[in-house]
C-alpha cells in the first residue's frame, strides 16, 4: 500500500483571467499550502507536485511554498 500524503481537501478558485489559487488542506494545519498559479497547467503541476501518488509526503515545487501566492491578479 502507498503512503498517504497527508491532505484531505483540495480547493481551486478558478479566475477570470484565466489563473487559480490553490489550497491543499492537510490534517495537520500547519503543513496547508496554498498559492497561485498562472494556468490550467500550473494547477495540474500543483496536484501532481503536492499529491503526487501518494508517495509520501513531498516537497511542494520551487515557488509552490505554502502561504506565499504568486505575483500577479487574482480576481
Amino acid at each position: 500500500m502507498k503512503a498517504h500524503h497527508g491532505f484531505k481537501e483540495t480547493h481551486v478558485k478558478h479566475h477570470k483571467d484565466g489563473s487559480h489559487t490553490v489550497h491543499h488542506m492537510h490534517e495537520d494545519p500547519a503543513k496547508d499550502i496554498e498559492h497561485a498559479v498562472a494556468d490550467h497547467d500550473g494547477m495540474m503541476e500543483s496536484m501532481q507536485n503536492n499529491l503526487g501518488g501518494g508517495g509520501g509526503e513531498e516537497e511542494a515545487a520551487p515557488g509552490m511554498a505554502g502561504g506565499a501566492p504568486a505575483a500577479g491578479p487574482m480576481g
